[in-house]
């Protein structure tokens, strides 16, 4: 079920994040045209009404046809033919407004035309904003403005303006411009963010995939090797047991008992009952134990510096890594000696593992991770989902693993979630 969940959550991940900005720019192109509409039918020029009809009209199919284009083509059109089609299309919004302003201005200078129609102009700085673009945004300022004092030049004598108000209305669209281009710079800075965030997701996403394949792999092959070789010794003995053989009985007997030992083992290190009872410390005191009976390593844990009987939320993350730590070790560090220290430091927990083997640094770690080899990187992404840190330097000889986690404690009355984690409830508290 969590994979179906993690794939499909992956198929959903948006391609692009700037999608939405052909149809912000199309409705304020669609609000410009309206205006220009309403202005010629509420104030028409006593000259040259005609032309101003075609010249809008015309116009309005430009921007039909760049719609049409810009929202079937917003995820796939190559970023340089769409900064050149968004230039040419911002270039006619300026021209538009610009034609209509100064062609009714000239023909028609004692007519109100001219001056309502240039309001227009206070919707080309939001229509730049919304491409996202700082560039863009500065460099249409000038064009703009200068488009707007034209018209305001040529109809001052006759509307008996004063250059005061010029001025001041040019000011004011300076202002909104320059506060446009720094509206572009928040919100650009803001769709990156998300866009990196949606990128960390499905990372994260597709490492919650390879640790669990990981994990149910380790799970496989401690089984195969252990418990069903034994069950196999048996099956064989029991033709010798049909024959009256008390040996074979004895043998059987032996097999089915370390069977049960090793299916034990295994489940007590997936999820071991005394992380639940006695927390961290007990836990890693009977993994080591364990390990140190079965292979010809030397173990060392030195949890001094963690109380006896803690329970925090940081404990099945902690032990899990402790866990994949020493089995990487155990087969690939050809090491001797493991040193493991458990301990709290400024709210943290930290977990420290070294060895005497091979050694591995990031890099190998990185390269063994694209090799399908994932263990320390799902031990990574646990520390990285548990808000903690994942280190990994190398010694001479050997590696040191720290794993550091933010710790709350828990209450007695807490429960511990199926997977051995803790589900921390309101009575917990920071230490």
């Amino acid at each position: 079920m969590r994979s179906t969940i993690a794939r499909s959550s992956l198929r959903r991940t948006p391609n692009g994040i700037y999608s939405w900005v052909p149809r912000c720019n199309f409705a304020l192109r669609m609000v410009l045209i309206v205006f220009a509409g309403v202005t010629l039918t509420c104030e028409p020029p006593s000259k040259t009404l005609p032309i101003c009809v075609a010249v809008l009209a015309l116009y309005a199919v430009l921007v039909g046809f760049w719609g049409t284009w810009a929202l079937r083509t917003a995820a796939r059109t190559v970023v340089l033919t769409r900064t050149l089609m968004t230039i040419s299309v911002l270039a006619a919004d300026v021209a538009i407004v610009s034609v209509l302003s100064v062609r009714t201005g000239l023909t028609s200078p004692d007519d109100w035309t001219s001056n309502v129609m240039r309001v227009g102009f206070f919707l080309i700085p939001l229509i730049a904003a919304a491409q996202l673009d700082p560039v863009i945004s500065g460099a249409l300022a000038i064009p703009t403005l200068s488009a707007f004092i034209a018209p305001c030049w040529i109809t001052q004598a006759s509307n008996n303006e004063p250059w005061a108000s010029i001025l001041l209305s040019s000011t004011v669209l300076a202002g909104l411009a320059g506060g446009n281009v720094a509206l572009s710079v928040i919100e650009r800075f803001k769709v990156q963010t998300i866009a990196e965030l949606a990128r960390q997701r499905t990372q994260l996403l597709r490492n919650l995939l390879g640790v669990e394949k990981h994990e149910r792999q380790a799970i496989s092959e401690r089984l195969h090797d252990g418990a069903p070789q034994y069950v196999l010794v048996a099956r064989k003995d029991l033709e010798d047991v049909r024959d009256g053989s008390t040996v074979a009985v004895d043998r059987v007997q032996l097999a089915l008992v370390e069977c049960s030992q090793l299916l034990r083992d295994v489940v007590r290190e997936l999820h071991p009952d005394v992380l639940a009872r006695l927390g961290l410390k007990a836990a890693l005191t009977a993994l080591t134990d364990s390990l140190t009976s079965r292979t010809e390593l030397t173990i060392e844990l030195d949890a001094r510096r963690w109380p006896d009987g803690l329970r925090t939320d940081a404990d099945y993350v902690l032990y899990s890594a402790a866990r994949e730590t020493m089995t990487n070790v155990i087969k690939h560090a050809q090491a001797h000696h493991i040193w493991i220290d458990l301990g709290r430091d400024d709210g943290l927990a930290v977990l420290r593992v070294s060895d005497d083997g091979v050694g591995i640094s990031e890099a190998a770690m990185a390269q063994k991770a694209q090799e399908g080899h994932i263990g320390l990187s799902s031990i990574r992404a646990k520390a990285l989902a548990s808000e903690g840190q994942f280190d990994v330097r190398s010694t001479s000889p050997g590696t040191e693993i720290t794993i550091s986690v933010p710790l709350r404690a828990l209450s007695a009355d807490t429960e511990t979630g199926a997977d051995g984690s803790a589900l921390v409830g309101a009575s917990q508290r920071s230490l």
